[in-house]
């Protein structure tokens, strides 16, 4: 399928993102975690709900908070158990997160977090990517049907181009791999594609982490609705990494 350019024009939404951390270290566990809270700036000409981006920023904390509160109990369950017959056996136990904003304009958002745990060893024993995909309009969730223009079959598009993308690289998933689109498939947005992903062991092995496709806009364009490929021209993006 061609290339082709932006079908619309549109704006960047103007929000603030306030970068959080928590973190902490004690004898068998820590804990270092990242997360988004979001704010309008005073602009004039963008405004989004404030009670939508409260409720946006409560559910990344939440989520995040979880994943952690959940890894601390498992290293106190199993720590308890072995401490008294194999104290050797004692287990450093840590949770980590980090987020991107990946798309933030036409009153659109969608973030990511990735959240961390392990457990005494190199390799994760969780490695876990969360989407937050929203209409800052309405307050809700994106759904895949959204992004593609009325009447495309969204579902037969994504299965094919994951189909080919394996194809093409058979070495790097499992053989006779076996996946299913559906409409609660985990996805999430960027500037130029809709990516969408499965967890790690789910594809491929688990140390190849998170299995991503990327079905970028310019490409799928005769399907793709105007509201999410759209040119930004308030202002020029730039990207900040910590």
């Amino acid at each position: 399928m061609s290339n082709s350019q932006p079908a619309s024009n549109c704006l960047y939404n103007l929000i603030y993102t306030d970068f959080n951390e928590e973190f902490s270290r004690g004898s068998t566990f820590h804990y270092n975690i990242q997360y988004p809270a979001f704010f309008n700036f005073n602009t004039g000409y963008f405004f989004a709900n404030p009670s939508i981006l409260n409720n946006i920023s409560n559910l990344i904390k939440e989520d995040v908070n979880d994943f952690r509160d959940g890894l601390a109990k498992e290293e106190q369950d199993y720590n308890s158990t072995v401490a008294d017959n194999k104290p050797e056996e004692k287990r450093i136990y840590s949770a980590f997160s980090n987020f991107a904003v990946t798309f933030n304009k036409n009153h659109l958002l969608s973030v990511i977090i990735n959240v961390l745990g392990f457990s005494g060893n190199n390799l994760p024993r969780y490695d876990t990517l969360y989407n937050y995909n929203y209409d800052l309009l309405t307050g809700n969730k994106i759904a895949l049907k959204d992004i593609f223009n009325p009447g495309v079959d969204y579902i037969k598009v994504i299965t094919d181009y994951v189909n080919y993308k394996i194809n093409q690289n058979k070495d790097l998933y499992f053989e006779n791999v076996e996946f299913f689109i559906t409409d609660d498939q985990a996805f999430y947005l960027e500037n130029d594609g809709l990516v969408v992903y499965f967890d790690a062991g789910q594809l491929a092995k688990e140390e190849f982490g998170t299995s991503k496709f990327k079905l970028t806009f310019s490409k799928f364009a005769p399907y793709i609705h105007p509201r999410f490929y759209c040119e930004g021209t308030n202002l020029k993006r730039r990207i900040y990494r910590r």
